[in-house]
């Protein structure tokens, strides 16, 4: 239906109900940023739209978001763009704080998940600006914004891992460079072997995980759980992900083992510091498996909320803000 000049009406849902900060793409191509308490209208409600001022004509299609800007400039962020050479090809990286080539002590890698882009990510990059900490957020491969690698599958962190890595080398002028490193959904899947690698792990200071996807089977599990279908199809995909030839047969380059990339199971070796937000209405990535990790992992910590997956920052940003500034602050032995 058609809005008043400065407001966007929708129909009412879980996600659209919820105050907080949010993003709307429209099907026009424009993305829209809302804020606040909604007003509930019988099935539908109406939210204001932060800096616009023109009605909105009903009718058009809109996907609610948790992403709140869709580039550094729509929020009039400094920065630079600049394309990192990695094994799986050239890389679009956004730099906050400092230029390519320069020489810090201490940067921020911000990683986005699966199905997201780099703009996903830029709801941590003002919380290490704040803290004086540079900010990288790279692409990496077979992403909408990074180069296509083989037939364009992901890999569910396994090899999307080494553009990452090929990032920390760029940044490496002295080789004495700490990393923090942000990993969102699937992103923490490549921040947690980082840290646990030969060549990166004394040098990762810390970590800051969302909504981490830490054992894919379980995600499976609960994606399927999500989607009303029989519990046996998760089983079922498995082969087709671990075993070469099946593999190969849906396009992967590589199999995937699932073991290796089972952090609850693992989570002993991740001895850095880790900060972990995890929402209680997250129905992709099991809640249980972020408690179970916490409980495993000799200095990790959960801040849970009440968000869904990866909105934790969405429905309430200043207690999202404080805890994760506080944690980048300590001091850790």
């Amino acid at each position: 239906m058609p809005s008043a000049p400065g407001h966007i009406t929708v129909p009412a849902t879980e996600s659209t109900t919820r105050a907080g900060e949010w993003g709307v793409f429209l099907d026009n191509g424009e993305h829209l940023r809302v804020s606040g308490v909604p007003r509930r209208n019988g099935q539908t409600v109406t939210w204001r739209i932060d800096g616009h001022g023109s009605p909105l004509s009903g009718g058009m299609r809109a996907a609610w978001s948790g992403i709140v800007a869709v580039d550094p400039a729509s929020e009039g962020r400094t920065h630079v763009d600049h394309a990192v050479p990695t094994r799986g090809g050239n890389v679009p990286t956004w730099y906050f704080g400092s230029a390519p080539g320069a020489e810090h002590p201490r940067w921020a890698v911000h990683i986005f998940g699966l199905g997201s882009t780099r703009a996903g990510a830029l709801r941590s990059v003002d919380i290490a600006s704040d803290e004086g900490i540079p900010s990288v957020v790279p692409a990496y491969r077979n992403t909408l914004e990074g180069p296509t690698v083989g037939g364009g599958r992901h890999h569910l962190g396994a090899t999307e891992v080494d553009d990452v890595a090929d990032v920390l080398e760029a940044l490496s002028v002295t080789g004495e460079e700490r990393f923090v490193l942000f990993g969102w959904s699937m992103g923490a899947q490549i921040a947690l072997q980082l840290a646990d690698s030969a060549t990166w792990g004394s040098r990762i200071d810390r970590l800051v995980l969302d909504s981490p996807v830490l054992d894919w089977r379980s995600v499976l599990e609960a994606n399927v759980a999500r989607a009303n279908l029989p519990p046996r199809l998760a089983r079922l995909a498995i082969p087709w992900l671990e075993g070469r030839r099946r593999a190969q047969a849906v396009g992967l380059s590589s199999p995937v083992d699932l073991d290796r990339l089972n952090w609850v199971r693992h989570a002993e070796l991740i001895t850095q510091p880790v900060l972990i937000h995890h929402g209680s209405r997250d129905d992709s990535v099991p809640l249980t498996d972020s408690r179970t990790f916490v409980e495993r992992a000799p200095r990790a910590r959960l801040v849970s909320s009440d968000g869904g997956h990866t909105t934790g920052w969405n429905t309430g940003p200043a207690a999202y803000i404080t805890s994760t500034a506080r944690f980048l602050r300590a001091s850790y032995a």
